[in-house]
């Protein structure tokens, strides 16, 4: 579980920095003016924001990550109640995904 508390830490850094916005009008936003590096989803978000964020960042070519349990990812940089979060420091998008990597790794190991 330490890979996951690394992961929700630079999510807080990334706050702090600000480094990151929320919610999908700031995100959209950022991933149309090529702002945004890495886009966390968290597991709650509906079916029609999911597809739409996908795809736009297909378009983009931006990574996402879904990210649980459900509300943790808000919680971490202080909005609850955000479902999408996007990354705008190349510093913590790379690290995120490093750890994220690193997490599915040890996954695949562990079955």
């Amino acid at each position: 579980m330490k890979l996951k508390n690394d992961f929700y830490t630079m999510l807080g850094f990334a706050a702090r920095a600000q480094a990151c916005v929320s919610g999908y009008t700031a995100v959209e936003k950022g991933i149309r003016k090529k702002n945004i590096l890495l886009v966390i989803l968290d597991e709650e978000i509906s079916g029609n924001s999911l597809e739409k964020v996908t795809t736009m960042c297909k378009t983009f070519g931006i990574p996402w990550i879904m990210a649980g349990p459900p509300g943790e990812p808000g919680m971490r940089i202080g909005k609850p109640a955000a479902k999408m979060i996007g990354i705008t420091r190349q510093m913590f998008a790379g690290r995120m995904l490093q750890l994220t990597q690193q997490n599915a790794e040890r996954t695949e190991v562990e079955d």
